[in-house]
């Protein structure tokens, strides 16, 4: 078992390229509209759900990192505590912080793992998004 948290934390926190990966597609899209389309409302459109999915990405890319950090935080006390006894104290602080409602207290870990790997999905799916938006636009100010 404390091996998977040292195999989930090293997953998650390989994920920078995610976020600068998602960050190029935010700068292309705008740089492309700025070029040629700007005074189109469609267009505008476009910057508004752009800049939407790029603060989403960056929050869910947030919560990957410190999900990352924390479990990386459990591997390492967990040499000296016994995992339950540092589930506890991590539900504790969390909930003291409203970082966690007390109705997820208490959880197994495989739970909570598949909840990162969720996590994980829902930042891949927003950079195919935010590609998806770019391919758009670019068919769109060439079919201008």
């Amino acid at each position: 078992m404390k091996m998977n948290f040292f195999v989930v934390a090293k997953l998650l926190s390989s994920t920078t390229a995610l976020l600068f990966s998602g960050y190029l597609a935010f700068a292309l899209s705008i740089i492309a509209i700025l070029l040629k389309g700007w005074q189109s409302i469609e267009f505008w459109i476009f910057i508004v759900i752009t800049l939407l999915l790029s603060f989403t990405h960056h929050y869910i890319s947030f919560r990957v990192k410190f999900d990352a950090q924390l479990l990386e935080i459990m591997a390492q006390e967990s040499k000296i505590e016994s995992i339950e006894n540092l589930t506890q104290q991590f539900d504790q602080s969390l909930m003291s912080m409203k970082l966690m409602p007390e109705s997820k207290a208490g959880r197994d870990w495989s739970l909570r793992f598949v909840g990162c790997f969720k996590l994980l999905k829902i930042q891949i799916a927003l950079l195919l998004l935010q590609y998806f938006v770019l391919i758009i636009l670019i068919y769109r100010l060439l079919a201008q």
